[in-house]
């Protein structure tokens, strides 16, 4: 059972993933591009993406809630089926991506709130 709730969270994990990276790419993107030393004119092509970063993260956001609900909830089958210990060290992988994608997707959030402190 361990097994299914850790496959059944790692699509929300993906889509968390990919709508936390669309919604960083307007704002976060090329402050690391220019960080890591890549320029050019198309840089500035990036904030196109601009409109899509509210809907985006909230997308992100959703998906992160239902991948937490799947890691997280608690089962009757699964307390009598494996001890707790066990059971901690199987969902391990899926909680430490969740939390690097929840990083992911607060970042354009965090980007835009402190934004006007460095301009």
């Amino acid at each position: 059972m361990d097994g299914e709730r850790q496959r059944g969270s790692a699509p929300a994990l993906a889509l968390a993933g990919i709508a936390g990276l669309l919604a960083s790419t307007c704002c976060v993107m090329p402050l690391v591009f220019a960080i890591v030393g890549i320029s050019g004119a198309w840089i500035g092509q990036l904030r196109r993406m601009e409109p899509y970063s509210y809907p985006l993260t909230a997308l992100a956001a959703a998906a992160l809630a239902i991948a937490a609900w799947r890691i997280w909830r608690p089962a009757a089958q699964d307390a009598e089926q494996c001890e707790l210990e066990a059971c901690r060290q199987r969902n391990a992988g899926a909680r430490r991506w969740f939390w690097v994608l929840a990083v992911l997707a607060a970042t354009p959030i965090v980007v835009r709130q402190a934004a006007h402190l460095f301009y």
